[in-house]
């Protein structure tokens, strides 16, 4: 009996995965893009950015679209300096946004997202099933709408196109960019980017939390709580890098406690959507591996 059940849970992972969820795949890749030369230490900051949703978009929403910022982004406080040759106290981003007064940086190349449908559609379908019919032989697309807080950069890597890719700190060596003050005038706009960076990162993904919760069956409350958990990680670790940007930053990776809780974070969160993309694709194991109390077949009978 226990051969019979391993192999029929080969088989179920031998099943096509939805396209929604393969299209995820690059819309993860895209939000932890990083210049780094070493694979282990892009792999990293993937995961980072994947455990705490404000790491990526405040890159996106944050930075301006030209190779010089984005290319910059990624140096050390050290790196730069003011007119006088003074060396600045926090990196120049964000609420502590500086102007920069010259640098050649040519290290940004085209990127053309051709997956970005798969994830729409899996977005769309799930908006559709919360007004739509009860449909109990198909899982809710949880995958795609939980991961719609990355939408800025999905649209932002689409349309503009820039991306870095060689390390910034190898390429500029022990050259400084020199930084001037920020107008006046600006920074509203710089602190606007920031609190949408924040909404997204924190609140955002709570939205899928309520559309699961209202799409029928209604009732069937283990899906708001596994999506629950995985909201709970990104908006804990969310206020916690917000927090670290304002406090100030001398690297890109920030507080290293905190780069390392979010580094783990990403782990779980892998894990986590791995799980709930078998448990979309298979709606009975919802009863089989969480209990009974996660069994929606009486609900949808009763519906």
């Amino acid at each position: 009996a226990e051969k019979l059940l391993v192999l029929k849970f080969i088989r179920k992972l031998q099943d096509p995965v939805p396209q929604y969820v393969i299209g995820c795949l690059p819309v993860i890749a895209t939000i932890g893009a990083a210049p780094w030369e070493s694979f282990v230490d892009k792999f990293i900051w993937l995961l980072r950015c994947l455990g705490c949703p404000f790491t990526g978009l405040f890159y996106v929403c944050c930075i301006k679209n030209d190779e010089t910022s984005l290319c910059i982004y990624w140096l050390p406080s050290e790196c730069f300096i003011t007119r006088g040759g003074k060396k600045i106290n926090y990196r120049p981003f964000g609420v502590y946004a500086m102007d920069v007064m010259d640098v050649d940086q040519k290290d940004c190349r085209r990127w053309r997202h051709s997956t970005i449908s798969y994830f729409l559609v899996g977005v769309i379908s799930g908006i559709v099933r919360v007004i739509g019919p009860s449909i109990c032989d198909e899982d809710w697309p949880s995958i795609p709408i939980a991961l719609s807080w990355t939408l800025p950069a999905i649209f932002r890597r689409t349309f503009l196109k820039y991306i870095v890719v060689k390390d910034p700190n190898i390429k500029l060596g022990d050259q400084k960019v020199n930084v001037t003050n920020l107008d006046k005038h600006n920074k509203p706009n710089l602190y606007a980017r920031v609190a949408f960076a924040a909404l997204m990162s924190i609140v955002v993904p709570w939205i899928s939390v309520l559309l699961v919760y209202f799409t029928p069956p209604i009732g069937f409350l283990c899906r708001s709580k596994y999506l629950s958990l995985l909201c709970s990680i990104w908006s804990f670790n969310s206020v916690l890098a917000l927090l670290s940007h304002l406090r100030g930053e001398k690297s890109v990776y920030g507080n290293w406690y905190l780069h390392v809780v979010f580094f783990t974070s990403g782990i779980l969160v892998a894990f986590l959507s791995f799980v709930l993309a078998l448990l979309s694709n298979n709606p009975s194991w919802w009863g089989s591996l969480l209990g009974n109390s996660c069994d929606r077949s009486s609900i949808c009978y009763n519906i």
